[in-house]
C-alpha cells in the first residue's frame, strides 16, 4: 500500500508519495479507517492495524487468517475465507479478541464476502447460505 498526498493549485492537481509500504497489501477484505490507524488484513500477513499517517504497523495478528473486515459498535468483525469468525476490539495499541466462532455450514469453498451489522443483526454469508446473528446489547 501507499499514501499518496493530492495537491490542486489553478486547477492543476499533482500527487506526491508519502510512503510505499509492503505492510498493507490488502487482499480481499477492505478496510476499516479509525482515529487515523487503517485495519484491514495484509496478504500473508494476517490482520494488521497500521498509522495511516506513517505507514507504521501498530500491531499484527494472524489468528484468525485473512478474510474480510466491518466496523460497527466499537468493534471490528473478521470473517475468514476459512469461515472463522471474530468480533475484536477497536484498539490501536494491540490485538484485543472478545470472541471467535467457527462458521456453521460452510461450503468448502473459499469465501470472501464482508460481514454486514445492520439494526443489530450480524449476517454472514456464504457460497450458497445466508446466517443472521442477533447481536443487539452483546
Amino acid at each position: 500500500g501507499a499514501l499518496v498526498q493530492l495537491t490542486s493549485t489553478n486547477g492543476q492537481t499533482t500527487a506526491k508519495q508519502v510512503y510505499h509500504t509492503r505492510n498493507m497489501k490488502n487482499h480481499h477484505g477492505g478496510m476499516v479507517l479509525l482515529k487515523g490507524f487503517l485495519f484491514g488484513f495484509n496478504d500473508g500477513g494476517g490482520l494488521t492495524c497500521l498509522e495511516l499517517k506513517t505507514g507504521r504497523v501498530a500491531w499484527r495478528n494472524r489468528s484468525v487468517g485473512k478474510g474480510a473486515v466491518v466496523y460497527a459498535d466499537g468493534h471490528i468483525y473478521l470473517r475468514s475465507e476459512g469461515g472463522r469468525v471474530a468480533l475484536v476490539e477497536a484498539s490501536t495499541t494491540e490485538y484485543k479478541q472478545k470472541g471467535v466462532f467457527a462458521q456453521p455450514q460452510r461450503s468448502r469453498r473459499p469465501a470472501w464476502p464482508h460481514p454486514v451489522v445492520a439494526d443489530g443483526k450480524l449476517f454472514l454469508r456464504d457460497q450458497d447460505s445466508l446466517l443472521v446473528y442477533d447481536i443487539k446489547g452483546q
